[in-house]
């Protein structure tokens, strides 16, 4: 692995995205990483206090209705002193209809369709768009969450703030936004106090 770490872990509920890692892992020659099929809020205690680095990529927090439990679980798993990073879509994304949806207009590009404060689930039945063609398929929840939700949820979780970037484009849906003036992504640093 690069970076100088020894040994990694890498988590995700989806059985599919797990077999991808360990082909990745195989064909770029690192032995020296396992991947654990499971809800995140179920790692087992076994890897609680495990871990000096935590990183969470894009569209992964958006799955989780309540950023408590998800952020508590990695509070478990960190090591005091240890970093948590998250590399994320902003939340002012949830605002913008994409290129697929109804209020799109490719003409009108700062016109803002949701809000920014929605507390009701996104239901998809279009598979996962974003990893390949969409297509008829079970029904995906996932949930809106501001800058304030996240910045309160690590707090509440003994994680502090460290650094919060953000960035003009998007990482994860569409570039059609790119470069307008909007946050559409953003890198968060937070510490397990010591």
């Amino acid at each position: 692995m690069d970076g100088g770490a020894s040994a990694g872990v890498g988590f995700d509920i989806a059985e599919n995205i797990i077999a991808q890692a360990k082909d990745t892992a195989v064909k770029a020659g690192i032995d020296n990483c396992a991947f654990v099929a499971c809800n995140i809020l179920d790692i087992p205690e076994s890897y609680h206090n495990q871990f000096d680095f935590i990183f969470l990529t894009v569209g992964a927090i958006t799955w989780f209705q309540d950023l408590g439990l998800l952020f508590g679980k990695v509070s478990k798993c960190l090591k005091a002193g240890g970093v948590f990073l998250i590399n994320e879509i902003h939340p002012m994304m949830n605002m913008l209809p994409l290129p697929s949806e109804n209020g799109y207009n490719p003409d009108d590009l700062n016109r803002v369709v949701y809000s920014y404060f929605r507390k009701d689930p996104w239901l998809e039945n279009n598979g996962m768009g974003y990893m390949s063609v969409q297509y008829e398929s079970k029904t995906f929840t996932s949930f809106s969450h501001t800058m304030a939700d996240i910045i309160n949820a690590l707090g509440a979780n003994n994680l502090k703030t460290m650094k919060l970037n953000e960035y003009n484009y998007d990482i994860g849906l569409t570039n059609v936004y790119d470069g307008k003036g909007f946050p559409l992504s953003f890198i968060l640093v937070a510490e397990k106090p010591v």
